[in-house]
């Protein structure tokens, strides 16, 4: 939401009423109306006013009438003041691993982009095996799936790739079109190898197993969904390959590559401990079954421990100021509180049995197809992935709870629908990232791919998961 945040004053377009306006107006007249009107179902005053201050913030989020930080701090204030909820129930996503886990995440993200490791880590690859259009675009899948054991962010591997491949587009002169679609795939990549590791998007990731409330490990998230994510990235850059063919002549200059290397010197000090660190973290990441540290306390660790004299100097003071993203720290916390609060006030419930079939399907593919087909819709409306998984989510495990299998199941279908779908940029916040002149691409590049892609997305939810996830026992 980073674009979103910044854009929280601005117009629509010459001649139309200020955004932020019609915001505060539909949000009021959303609020009065789901406040008098009868409800469908058995929901008590405390589900009605949490539905309502929930749908409130909500219409603020999506209209951006102020930051959505701010946004999202009148909406925990608001649980607190009404007695909807206990602070402990409001703000207990900080007590739990996985807030700390999205915060060390952004700090280590930062060391690995600060140290300068990424970026040579993206020249090696680059001087060695861009050599053409398609070469191109099916590098942006390879280092954004190798820059995210590096960069637990998307953001910043993001920008960071996009930094390069910018640098090659105008040495090779591409025309507008193909330089439109190598920088789409830059951000689409990112979106589809973020979901193979617990640490690609650690925040949206994260989230989806807050949702949950089942405790799994980094090999465990691997285990479920290293396969539907590296199913979906093949799946979604062939879908590229086929809607956006290259247009023009296109000469990689590799030896220009080769002196943007050189001009990053030998490897540095920085460099060598910021290596260290991160495979440390993956190592005991990975045998997290082994010695039973929570991944987050392995994260906080090794952030620590990049701050230290020696062995560390690459953290400063002021990198937990400008390398955590406090807005989006927020909005996490008020996403989680939708959750927590809307199953203390039986909204959730009353959500799951209002719009979904009164029995959940027994077949698998039908359920997911349900409750993929549902997100979508919902969060074509919505348009943030992680507010429509705050709402969504939360009904759709007590959803699934009659039929048994494990509330990992909803949670993560519904994380699919929202992490790798999307028919406009707002739809998806590192899509959002870089529309205009960070990425090369707009609206029309996006729907043109967004459209095919429902079909992808759809198909990885009802045939991919369901498959892997009744071939491990999930189902």
């Amino acid at each position: 939401m980073i674009k979103r945040f910044a854009r929280s004053g601005s117009t629509w377009r010459a001649g139309l009423p200020d955004r932020r306006l019609v915001g505060v107006i539909v949000s009021v007249v959303l609020a009065a109306t789901l406040w008098m009107i009868p409800l469908p179902g058995n929901l008590g005053m405390a589900g009605r006013q949490t539905l309502v201050i929930t749908l409130f913030t909500v219409v603020w989020w999506v209209f951006a009438v102020v930051p959505p930080a701010y946004a999202t701090l009148l909406m925990l204030v608001s649980y607190l003041v009404l007695g909807l909820a206990t602070p402990e129930i409001v703000f207990r996503i900080w007590t739990l691993p996985l807030m700390w886990l999205i915060i060390a995440s952004f700090l280590i993200a930062a060391a690995v982009t600060k140290s300068g490791l990424a970026q040579r880590v993206a020249y090696f690859f680059m001087i060695r095996y861009a050599t053409s259009y398609r070469s191109l675009v099916v590098l942006t899948y390879v280092l954004g799936f190798l820059l995210s054991l590096l960069i637990p962010h998307p953001f910043p591997r993001a920008l960071l790739l996009m930094a390069i491949i910018g640098a090659i587009i105008r040495q090779a002169g591409m025309n507008r079109a193909d330089a439109a679609a190598l920088g789409l795939s830059v951000f689409v990549a990112t979106t589809a190898t973020s979901t193979i590791l617990l640490t690609g998007d650690s925040t949206l990731n994260l989230a989806a197993i807050g949702f949950s409330g089942v405790t799994i490990g980094w090999l465990d998230w691997i285990k479920y969904m290293a396969v539907p994510g590296i199913v979906a990235s093949v799946l979604m850059l062939g879908l590229h390959l086929l809607v956006f063919r290259q247009s023009g002549q296109i000469t990689i200059d590799r030896t220009a590559l080769q002196a943007e290397q050189t001009n990053l010197g030998p490897v540095t000090r920085r460099e060598w401990v910021t290596l260290a660190w991160v495979i440390l973290a993956l190592a005991l990441w990975g045998t997290d079954s082994i010695h039973h540290i929570d991944p987050a306390w392995v994260a906080m660790g090794v952030v620590v421990g990049l701050s230290l004299p020696v062995i560390g100097d690459v953290l400063d003071a002021g990198d937990i100021s400008t390398g955590v993203n406090w807005p989006i720290i927020f909005f996490v916390t008020g996403a989680l509180a939708i959750g927590t609060v809307g199953k203390v006030t039986g909204m959730s419930d009353w959500l799951a049995t209002s719009l979904l079939p009164a029995t959940p399907p027994q077949n698998p593919h039908a359920f997911a197809a349900l409750v993929g087909g549902t997100t979508m819709l919902i969060h074509m409306v919505l348009g943030s992935a992680l507010a429509c998984m705050s709402i969504v989510a939360p009904p759709m495990v007590r959803y699934a709870a009659a039929t048994g299998w494990s509330p990992l199941v909803p949670a993560l279908l519904v994380y699919t629908a929202v992490s790798i779908h999307y028919l406009l940029p707002f739809h998806q916040v590192t899509i959002l990232l870089g529309e205009g002149e960070t990425g090369g691409y707009d609206a029309r590049h996006v729907a043109r791919y967004g459209l095919p892609l429902t079909l992808v997305v759809f198909a990885v939810i009802t045939i991919v998961e369901v498959a892997w996830w009744q071939f491990l026992g999930l189902f």
